[in-house]
């Protein structure tokens, strides 16, 4: 591992202790300095501010997820919504957050292009307008974010099996009264 990524490292750590004490909203960028003890130049050298570690954090383990190659979609959110789900309490505290660089935002803008690709395989288009990948992946993050800051404690396997329930019988009554529609004109 080369020095850049552990001292990237030692920032998300400090970041995950300090947000178990600290609501994420109150920690500067001084304080996840002072408990890795490095300087704020240090930090401003691998993330543009708190909110870039945030998505860095993410980041490095959804690569890890993405190489895991999961063979169709259901799959690949299986691994994802277990990832989320066994660090729940840093992405409850995290989700939580509004704003351009939220981690919200960076998320959907992350699962994008994997919605457009599928959108496009699943419609056999190259192009899909914008606002149908808008939909989708609003649609995703609000039930990813009310599963995990919900009440309820329904493991990722459970959520994952209920989402792909409710998609796939919402696109079968579309299909059918698609067809019905067409076969009527």
């Amino acid at each position: 591992m080369s020095y850049s990524n552990i001292t990237k490292q030692a920032y998300a750590r400090a970041l995950t202790e300090l947000m178990q004490e600290v609501p994420f909203e109150k920690i500067t960028v001084a304080q996840i300095c002072e408990k890795f003890g490095m300087s704020r130049k240090s930090f401003y050298y691998h993330f543009k501010d708190k909110y870039d570690l945030v998505a860095w954090i993410f980041d490095e383990n959804f690569i890890a997820i993405v190489k895991k190659e999961p063979k169709d979609a259901w799959a690949f959110m299986e691994l994802l919504c277990s990832y989320l789900y066994e660090n729940r309490d840093f992405y409850r505290k995290v989700l939580t957050i509004e704003g351009q660089n939220s981690f919200s935002a960076h998320f959907e803008e992350l699962l994008s292009p994997m919605i457009q690709n599928r959108l496009q395989t699943v419609w056999g288009s190259e192009t899909i307008h914008p606002i149908c990948i808008y939909f989708v992946a609003d649609g995703l993050l609000c039930s990813i974010k009310r599963w995990l800051l919900g009440k309820d404690d329904i493991p990722a396997e459970e959520f994952v099996t209920i989402l792909r329930g409710m998609v796939e019988n919402i696109s079968a009554v579309y299909a059918s009264e698609a067809s019905g529609f067409l076969g009527n004109a």
